[in-house]
């Protein structure tokens, strides 16, 4: 047992350790110069304190004793005085100048470095709630942790040296004296320890909670949501939310805090009461009493101790917040080392831009965390240039089946094959780029309408001829063309008072023109035109047909008047295939698709006759 616990605290230290090199490295790479500059700083500021407390008046009581000038002592003093002012201006410069400006470098640098990896980390890891926890914690500790990994390193080192110098002095004057080091120590490596341990504890513990705030905070301000908490009661239900995130953090400091306050109480006791105290008065005696050692001894070494104990309690208090540290540093440590099971920058082997054939077989997918599979034994073949309908009730797999079939997941069971080759042979990016995709749950930026057209700056006037372009394939150029400021308007007015808050339906035609807005071979195209009517649908999906005549095209759609534009049709049902073929072919079979047809069609069916004939 002894054994075990033995090998777990190596194991815990060598954590701290790593995690600390890792973070260093981290500084390093954003900003090297500040790494230069904190230790200088320390170098100064325990060198200052070194000097004061023993040199300094160690060489104005001696110079005293042994009746030296007044002139002497002046210029020790002076030069004293500028050097350690010339000190001064380099200190004040850091904390006024230097820190604040590299602060923001490195948040800015690290958060690149922490957005890279989440864009690199599969979709799933924002679905598996420890992953994103971690994330978060990340994220929110980054900036913070990494400049005090920084200080507290440069602050370790210089300490010791400072240290080991002051109690050498120290041992000089009387040996026993030295005794009183122990108990800052005791304090910071045994109580500072557990409070701190209690403190990530409960940091950890309030995450869900705190998410759950957050969430609400959000919402509440936020302008997509305005509306629905102007018009309905959800306004309560998310003050519920809120409660019971502010209850449940409420519950952990409780919980925790009982520990906090007895580890908190010895942690003062032991830090400093018994090392200032006592010292104190053993000096006292010393001097007074039993006579051992001057008054001008006493006085270097009260001096000597004061600053021997605050350089100790920080020391102790460093390695502490270094220990402190590790705990947070592991989740950002863990985030940046995660290998992606499809990672961003996979190479491979690059696609041909002529697609021949998709072929999906025997495909089976289960999300994390549920028992259900969402997709069983899919097999497709889908021919090049071919249009493919896939429709279902909510939930029987059609997204998830788009989501494999662009390697935003991989199958567990099966395999997908573009061209004759299992997708996972491909360039990751380079596959990617064969699909020119609109969604349903889409997103707009806060960004010109030319921005979220391209999803990039344009950079010239091609860029922005194909803007135009795919606006009018979508069907909203004359909307845009009607801003003032044509498609460098700016979507919503969060930034940009100028901005433009547009309807749902012509927000979704702008995410369809980020398709046409793209070379591709592949068209995906899920639910693109659910804000729209049926006829404005079809007009959509008509373009669509007619725009990619010459590519793949797969698309989505609830309302099946669209889909009699395919020429093939996959129906889905609970992640199984139940019927293929094409419109008439399943109209004909009188099955699952014709009854769903044609309860649509009692609604449609004179539009839908009026758009075919026209």
């Amino acid at each position: 047992m002894g054994k075990t616990k033995k090998d777990n605290i190596k194991k815990k230290h060598s954590r701290v350790l790593s995690n600390t090199v890792f973070m260093l490295k981290l500084a390093w790479k954003a900003c090297p110069k500040r790494v230069i500059a904190d230790f200088i700083k320390s170098a100064i500021d325990y060198f200052s304190w070194v000097f004061y407390s023993v040199v300094f008046i160690k060489y104005i009581l001696g110079a005293i004793e042994l009746h030296k000038s007044f002139e002497n002592i002046m210029i020790f003093v002076v030069a004293t005085m500028i050097i350690f002012g010339t000190f001064e201006l380099y200190k004040q410069w850091y904390n006024i100048r230097f820190k604040p400006i590299t602060d923001n470098i490195i948040y800015a640098r690290l958060n690149k470095i922490l957005f890279d990896k989440a864009s690199e980390v599969e979709i799933e890891c924002y679905e598996d709630t420890d992953f994103y926890n971690n994330y978060t914690l990340a994220m929110k500790e980054a900036d913070s942790r990494i400049s005090s990994a920084l200080d507290n390193i440069s602050q370790i080192i210089f300490a010791v040296i400072a240290a080991v110098c002051i109690l050498v002095n120290m041992f000089i004057i009387d040996k026993y004296v030295v005794l009183f080091v122990i108990s800052p120590l005791i304090g910071n490596f045994v109580f500072g320890k557990i409070l701190n341990a209690v403190y990530y504890k409960r940091d950890i513990a309030s995450t869900p909670y705190r998410r759950k705030m957050d969430y609400v905070s959000r919402t509440v301000y936020l302008q997509n949501y305005a509306k629905e908490l102007r018009l309905s009661n959800i306004y309560n239900v998310l003050r519920k939310t809120y409660r019971e995130g502010y209850e449940g953090i409420i519950s952990i400091l409780k919980k925790y805090s009982s520990k906090g306050v007895a580890s908190n109480f010895f942690y003062g006791i032991f830090t400093f009461l018994i090392i200032f105290e006592g010292v104190l008065f053993y000096g006292s005696y010393q001097a007074l009493v039993s006579k051992t050692i001057s008054l001008s001894d006493f006085a270097v070494l009260s001096s000597a101790m004061v600053s021997a104990s605050w350089i100790l309690i920080g020391l102790s208090n460093n390695v502490v917040t270094t220990f402190q540290n590790s705990l947070y540093i592991e989740n950002l440590h863990k985030f940046l080392d995660y290998k992606p099971k499809i990672s961003e920058n996979q190479e491979g082997i690059i696609p041909d831009k002529k697609i021949n054939r998709i072929e999906l077989k025997n495909i089976g997918f289960t999300y994390k965390g549920q028992e259900k599979p969402a997709l069983n034994n899919i097999n497709m073949n889908i021919a090049g240039k071919e249009k493919i309908a896939i429709v279902g009730l909510n939930g029987s797999g059609k997204t998830t089946l788009i989501k494999l079939l662009m390697r935003l997941y991989d199958a567990e069971k099966g395999e997908i094959r573009v061209n004759d080759l299992d997708i996972k042979n491909y360039h990751v990016k380079k596959y990617r780029d064969l699909f020119g995709a609109a969604f349903q749950d889409y997103q707009v930026f806060s960004m010109t309408i030319a921005e979220n057209v391209l999803m990039r700056e344009p950079e010239n006037e091609i860029d922005r001829d194909m803007v135009i372009r795919a606006l009018k394939k979508s069907g909203v150029y004359e909307k845009v063309m009607s801003l003032r400021k044509t498609i460098d308007t700016v979507l919503t007015r969060e930034f940009d008072d100028d901005g433009a808050n547009l309807s749902g339906g012509e927000l979704q035609k702008i995410a369809v023109a980020r398709a046409f807005a793209k070379k591709f071979e592949i068209a995906i195209l899920d639910e693109p035109s659910s804000a729209l009517d049926p006829i404005a649908e079809y007009k959509l999906y008509e373009n669509i047909m007619e725009t990619c005549k010459d590519k793949t095209v797969i698309f989505i759609s609830h309302r099946l008047s669209t889909a009699v534009l395919a020429d093939r049709i996959y129906m889905l049902e609970e992640g199984r295939v139940v019927e293929e073929g094409t419109h008439q072919k399943l109209m004909n079979k009188g099955g699952k698709y014709a009854d769903m047809f044609a309860k649509q069609a009692e609604k449609y069916v004179d539009d839908y006759d009026d758009a075919l004939a026209n």
